[in-house]
C-alpha cells in the first residue's frame, strides 16, 4: 500500500509558508471521531500540518504504517488543518475541535488510550450523579456582571477544572456530552472577553 495516498494534504490544498514550520519537534495528534474513525494529524507547528488522514480506529496495521511513515518523513508540503480537512473529508473544522484528541507516539496506543478514556468518563460520571454538578457549573458560569475581568477571575478555577475534563467529549451519555459542550463554550466566551478587556 502506498501510504502517501492516505494523506489528505496534497499540492492542490497546500499552503506556502513564509518560513519552514517543521523544526523536528513536531507531534502526531489523534482525534477520536465518530463511527470508529480516527483523524491522524502530523502537526508541524501551531499554524501548519504536514499530514492528515482518516482511518478506522481498530485498523492497527494501517495506523502503524501511517505512524511509521510520519516519523520517517521530512516534510516539504504544509497546509492549514481546516482547509485540508474541509476540502478532502466530510468533517468540518468545528467538528474536529469538538472531538477528543491526544498526542500519541505509536499506533498501538490508539485503542488502549480510547478504552482508558472511556473508563475515565464512567468514573467521572458516577452513574449520572456528575450531571447535577455540571449543571451547577453551567449556572455559575452564566452568572455574570458587567466586568469581564472580574467574571473570569471569579470562575478561573472552574474553567481550569472543566478544561481538564476534555475526555467527557466521548462520554456514552449524550446529556454529559451536550453539557460539556455548553460548558466549554461558556469557558471560551469568558476567556475571550477577559483577554479583550486586558489587552
Amino acid at each position: 500500500m502506498d501510504i502517501q495516498k492516505l494523506n489528505c494534504l496534497t499540492p492542490d490544498n497546500a499552503a506556502m509558508p513564509k518560513y519552514n514550520p517543521y523544526s523536528g519537534k513536531s507531534c502526531v495528534q489523534v482525534y477520536y471521531a465518530n463511527n470508529n474513525k480516527v483523524i491522524i494529524v502530523g502537526v508541524a507547528d501551531n499554524n501548519y500540518i504536514y499530514w492528515l488522514s482518516v482511518s478506522k480506529m481498530d485498523d492497527i496495521e494501517t495506523n502503524r504504517s501511517i505512524f511509521d511513515y510520519i516519523y520517517r518523513l521530512t516534510p516539504s508540503v504544509f497546509g492549514s488543518i481546516s482547509k485540508v480537512l474541509e476540502s478532502q473529508t466530510h468533517y468540518s473544522y468545528e467538528q474536529l475541535t469538538s472531538f477528543y484528541s491526544a498526542t500519541l507516539t505509536q499506533a498501538e496506543a490508539i485503542l488502549p488510550h480510547y478504552q482508558k478514556i472511556k473508563e475515565l468518563c464512567k468514573a467521572r460520571e458516577a452513574d449520572g450523579r456528575y450531571i447535577d454538578i455540571m449543571r451547577y457549573y453551567l449556572n455559575t458560569l452564566q452568572c455574570r456582571n458587567a466586568d469581564p475581568v472580574s467574571d473570569y477571575e471569579k470562575n478561573e478555577r472552574i474553567i481550569e477544572l472543566i478544561r481538564s475534563e476534555k475526555y467527557l467529549r466521548i462520554s456514552d451519555n449524550s446529556t454529559v456530552r451536550n453539557l460539556y459542550s455548553e460548558l466549554e463554550k461558556h469557558c471560551s466566551n469568558l476567556y475571550n472577553a477577559y483577554m479583550t478587556a486586558v489587552r
